[in-house]
């Protein structure tokens, strides 16, 4: 999602290609699988009113933590389209919903992705305030893979900024959330980054900087 839609091949035309059925026992999932394929057919238009339906008959049937997740798409679609304002528009919209439905992690899920919005485009202030706010939603709950992304974000705003023992902290609070989960993947690939960080410190970083060079690996599933 994040090439530049320049890069990609053009869409094929639907008698060429083959894409799955529209399937969904329910009303609002053939919406959903619809608006699937209209992104794959770059039929953008036609992918967020179909999200929008399918929006607005998850809230008729009270599946309301579902419809909120359909604006984060919504946002990520208006992301691969480069338009800014409306991302941000729906990631918002998507925080609204989550917070009346009492679903602080679908509010740090959604302000995760505003920040991503605007790290990718080298607006480190703003993706920090998002990233920031989400964390401090579900700083205290259990370990989840929201929780290790934004960790991980955080410690690439910090890096970007150049407070590089601060990001250090959140990159170790990243990995040891990703051995809680046992997410080897996740795990290895922050410990990459770690040694990379490690090794451009100079002296003056102090000893208990450097604590995640201890921590133990996620143990693999049997």
């Amino acid at each position: 999602m994040g090439m530049s839609i320049w890069l990609l091949p053009k869409p094929a035309k639907k008698e060429e290609a083959i894409t799955p059925p529209i399937s969904a026992k329910d009303e609002a999932g053939r919406f959903i699988q619809q608006a699937s394929e209209n992104f794959f057919y770059h039929e953008f238009d036609q992918a967020i009113d179909n999200y929008k339906k399918a929006i607005v008959v998850y809230e008729r049937e009270g599946k309301l933590k579902t419809a909120a997740k359909v604006f984060e798409s919504i946002g990520d679609l208006y992301k691969f389209r480069r338009n800014i304002k409306e991302a941000e528009i729906h990631y918002k919209l998507a925080m609204e919903n989550h917070r009346k439905n009492q679903d602080s992690l679908g509010e740090a899920r959604a302000m995760n992705l505003a920040g991503d919005l605007y790290m990718e485009r080298g607006n480190f202030s703003s993706a920090g305030v998002w990233y920031k706010k989400g964390l401090a939603l579900i700083k205290n709950d259990p370990p989840h893979l929201t929780k290790a992304l934004l960790l991980e974000n955080l410690g690439h705003y910090y890096w970007k900024t150049e407070n590089t023992p601060e990001a250090i902290v959140q990159f170790t609070q990243s990995r040891e959330t990703f051995a809680a989960l046992e997410n080897q993947m996740g795990y290895e690939h922050i410990s990459a980054v770690l040694n990379k960080l490690r090794r451009g410190q100079s002296q003056k970083i102090p000893d208990e900087g450097l604590v995640y060079h201890n921590s133990p690996a996620p143990k693999r599933k049997q």
